[in-house]
């Protein structure tokens, strides 16, 4: 059927779309597989006429009857003319006319405010959208934390919210055609006792003369201030650095002059000192683009701890604080004010900008504004207007990850010069860089964890499911770890989040949405156990390690099965952005499929140079210094048997044919017939895991996209058929090197000092490292500073915290260099050196229940007919006898477990291991 657009009006970041059919009823389109709130319904406009299929919506919740859900539309053409549109309009829904007593029945009342609503529990209307022409002037009120226009009546008025795209107007005149709607039912989240009502709301109006689309840009009269004040003292003095990291002053000077900037620097490159700097110079406001909740709240926090004016808004804001913030930026009291970019462009927010002085326009995660980039967010385009409409302020466009081609979609779209841009090396020198195959991952994961027995580090994962499992596993081993996911409710996520950030938790399982906001200067190492969605990802994921330039370990553990995960999302998702997903994807798994230098290729990606042939920091680059042997013969066992399997097939089944396997599908296929059936017994399944990643970096397989088989390639026939020699590293030797640790410091000042920092987190109210960054209180253990001049130096203290804190901290020191000197403690190198376990097991292993776990397994494995690892793995049995798991909930997180077996097995072992800690005293397991 065909419709003529009527309304479009604000949902998130996207739109609610009213229409008109050609019989005159009314219809709200729905998309049938996209959210409004997420971007959709945007290609919409007032004054369209689309031919759409689909059907009306069956959970109808009155008055809410016109949802039509759209399965197919086309565009047929747009009425422009508002006279043609609004006869149009008139003839299909002919509108009422005069008090707004005529809308709805006469089922509206008003509240003591003035707001006009239809209760929820009385009599609804049949209807909740209308047209309407008012027989006096509407006026814009903009006191509350939504523009309202009000009706003018003996007692103050009532008053319409506005909901519309439409540049709101100061006074709506007398006779303009107006459409009316009601909004869901609705009362205060703090008075859950307060009735629930429909509010009237202005989603639209009509002016004949002019055009449908009445947006309209406002500029400011004067350009930002002269500077007045030196940048370098302000960075002393309230930031607390005694220097500008590399481009910082530039970028600095440069927006200090009113000039546009392109900013990229890397995740810890100190964006965020580039815009705020300036904004304590600046007479104006800075509005700061951000797309992360929690960001914002973050930095705004840090900002007020600084004692500089700073503030945020966005729908966690309760409505009393979000008027007040609203009044405070009008009377020009606020420097920095965070807004998402859905929030930015409420008309309401816009209206408050256009009566301030907008200094500077800061557009954080930039690379959101272009289709090219990895995180491409429709509501970032909509900051294009934004730019245009203030054009006197500076603009500011900031991210970490922004290949060239992203970088000239920025600079295009937001209209920058040449010269307007500041790009920073992408080169993290302090971050090892290593990749290796996901053999095991959960034994990998421990064995990596053994190598840091300090510092904190995140653990990242392609599922919510993936995160759960290692989580619990995690925990399982008293290791100190904390999920964070979709899944779980904001609160529970902000305080796991917060007890990451201060050091209570020293691990963090979690999706790519973990990080984004967070300022953790020591996170030591990021392992990633499931494979990100393109190198941008990887980048920034890897970034929020090593921040404070010390040593940071990187290690990605790689599958196939993982790039299959990664294709099943693509395909997904938005059809128009398959195709860039797909390409970065597969620039993803060709680097980390590479024998070249991980650092080089990396960097290349993001146009950046690296000269050094051998990066030193990477597994590639300090495997090539490794002595290679001839894997000739066990590369050609591997290719013969992929070509013996007819190129059918992935790695695990041919490893499982070369190691001689009995499962059902090898013996169907009759593929343990073949010549190659068992020849690989000389590897275990690691090895031969290890040597065909060796044989695909090399390129002597290629691995089918979509089904994962192996083929050989030319180079491979050429070791399998004329005998080219190939050179590897022998399994045994295959593996990484973690990044060098810390310098000496004194462990025992070190810990007096940071005891003496939590006091004053706890008098204070703040985080951590809002007193002094872990790696300050290091140097000041390495360096020992006795007199206030000297604390001053030391890197992060600067004057501000010197007068702040060099009272409390050097008596502690001063008294600790007269006890001990200067050569007390272990050093982190040292402590890290010994034999101590990093994770202490529970229990000692025993091996009296293990043999009875056993006789018990083979009991069933005969009764069932099936092999003995199909009940339980020797693996799992060994944990089991070493945790002694209470519960059916303890018992489903050992290895190899879950609720099939829990539901099958569990009561037969857990009756076992409560006869065995009976007989042998374990009184805690009862």
């Amino acid at each position: 059927m065909r419709v003529l657009i009527v309304a479009k009006t604000r949902m998130g970041s996207g739109a609610c779309i009213g229409a008109i059919t050609e019989k005159g009823e009314s219809v709200r389109l729905v998309p049938f597989n996209a959210d409004p709130h997420d971007g959709a319904n945007q290609e919409y406009e007032v004054g369209d006429i689309w031919d759409i299929t689909g059907e009306p919506e069956t959970l109808l919740i009155p008055p809410h009857n016109e949802n039509f859900v759209v399965h197919k539309k086309s565009r047929l053409h747009s009425t422009k003319d508002m006279k043609d549109l609004v006869s149009a309009i008139e003839l299909l829904m002919p509108p009422k006319t005069g008090h707004p007593r005529v809308l709805y029945e006469g089922l509206l009342k008003t509240t003591g405010s003035g707001s006009i609503y239809v209760p929820a529990a009385g009599d609804i209307p049949p209807y909740s959208t209308t047209f309407w022409r008012t027989d006096q002037s509407l006026t814009r009120d903009t006191t509350a934390k939504r523009i309202r226009y009000r009706y003018p009546t003996e007692n103050g008025g009532c008053t319409f919210t506005f909901v519309g795209f439409q540049e709101p107007l100061e006074t709506i005149p007398a006779g303009t055609l107006l459409r009316v709607s009601l909004a869901h039912r609705w009362r205060p989240k703090d008075q859950p006792d307060a009735e629930e009502r429909h509010y009237a709301q202005i989603s639209g109006w009509f002016l004949e003369g002019t055009q449908s689309d009445e947006s309209t840009f406002a500029v400011q009269a004067e350009p930002p201030s002269t500077p007045t004040q030196i940048p370098l003292n302000i960075l002393k003095n309230v930031f607390g650095h005694e220097q500008f990291r590399p481009l910082q002053k530039d970028i600095i000077d440069h927006i200090l002059k009113g000039q546009d900037a392109l900013i990229v620097l890397p995740t810890g490159g100190g964006k965020s000192l580039c815009y705020q700097l300036p904004a304590l110079i600046f007479d104006g406001v800075t509005v700061v683009v951000s797309p992360l909740i929690s960001l914002m709240q973050d930095q705004v926090m840090q900002l007020q701890n600084r004692g500089i004016c700073a503030a945020f808004l966005n729908h966690t804001v309760k409505d009393r604080e979000y008027v007040a913030t609203m009044q405070e930026v009008r009377e020009n009291k606020i420097k920095l004010l965070y807004l998402a970019p859905e929030t930015l462009v409420r008309p309401e927010i816009l209206v408050m900008l256009d009566e301030t002085d907008v200094a500077c326009l800061a557009i954080d995660e930039a690379h959101c504004i272009s289709e090219w980039g990895h995180d491409f967010r429709p509501e970032y385009r909509q900051l294009v207007s934004i730019r245009e409409r203030f054009q006197n302020a500076v603009c500011a466009a900031l991210t970490a990850t922004a290949t060239p081609r992203v970088q000239d979609d920025i600079k295009k779209l937001l209209k920058f010069g040449d010269g307007n841009q500041f790009i920073g090396s992408f080169d993290r020198e302090n971050l090892f860089i290593a990749v290796e195959p996901k053999v095991e991952l959960l034994e990998q994961t421990f064995a990596f964890l053994n190598t840091h027995r300090e510092g904190s580090g995140i653990i990242y994962c392609q599922t919510k499911k993936q995160v759960e499992s290692v989580y619990r596993n995690l925990t399982a081993r008293r290791i100190s770890a904390l999920p964070y996911h979709a899944d779980l409710d904001s609160e529970t996520r902000k305080q796991n989040q917060d007890s990451f950030i201060n050091s209570h938790t020293r691990v963090i399982v979690a999706t790519i949405a973990f990080g984004m906001g967070i300022d953790k200067a020591d996170v030591r190492f990021v392992l990633h156990a499931g494979l990100p969605k393109e190198p941008e990802s990887y980048y920034q994921e890897i970034g929020r390690s090593g921040r404070d330039g010390l040593p940071a370990d990187c290690l990605l553990l790689f599958s196939y099965g993982d790039v299959d995960t990664a294709n099943h999302f693509i395909e997904q998702g938005a059809p128009s952005e398959k195709q860039g997903r797909q390409e970065r994807l597969n620039t993803l798994i060709s680097w980390a499929t590479s024998p070249v230098c991980r650092r080089k290729a990396l960097l290349v990606y993001f146009g950046e140079q690296y000269e050094n042939e051998n990066c030193g920091m990477c597994d590639n680059c300090r495997n090539s210094e490794k002595e290679q042997i001839n894997l000739t013969i066990p590369a050609q066992k591997f290719l013969s048997c992929v070509l013996r399997t007819e190129e059918l097939f992935g790695e695990a089944y041919i490893i499982d044919v070369l190691r001689q396997s009995k499962r059902k599908k090898i013996l169907d296929n009759r593929h343990d017939k073949l010549s190659t059936y068992g020849i690989g017994m000389e590897y275990s399944k690691t090895q031969w895991r290890y040597l065909s990643h060796q044989f695909l970096q090399h390129q002597l397989l290629a691995r089918e996209s979509r089904h994962g088989s192996l083929c050989v390639t030319e180079k491979g026939w050429g070791v399998l058929n004329r005998g080219d020699p190939f050179w590897g590293l022998p399994v045994e030797s295959i593996g990484r090197a973690p990044a060098e640790m810390l310098s000496d410091y004194s462990s025992g000042l070190l810990e007096l000092l940071q005891t003496e920092r939590d006091k004053i987190v706890e008098m204070e109210g703040v985080l951590p490292y809002e007193v002094f960054h872990d790696n300050t209180l290091k140097a000041m253990a390495a360096y020992f500073p006795t007199s206030e001049e000297s604390f001053r130096l030391i890197s992060g203290v600067g004057p501000t915290r010197s007068e702040k804190y060099a009272n409390i901290f050097l008596p502690i020191i001063c008294e600790y260099f007269k006890k001990h000197g200067t050569d007390s403690g272990k050093s982190l190198t040292e402590r890290l050196n010994t034999d101590e376990p990093a994770f202490e097991e529970p229990n000692e292993y025993a091996p009296e229940l293990f043999e009875r776990l056993r006789d018990k397994r083979k009991t069933i494995a005969d009764e069932e007919g099936v092999p003995a690892f199909v009940v339980f793995s020797d693996r799992t049995l060994r944990e089991i006898a070493i945790y002694l798991p209470k519960t059916e909930e303890e018992f489903m997180q050992l290895h190899g477990v879950g609720p099939v077996k829990v539901e099958k097995y569990a009561d037969v072992f857990l009756s076992i291991i409560r006869d065995y800690c009976k007989v042998h005293g374990i009184s805690e397991w009862s």
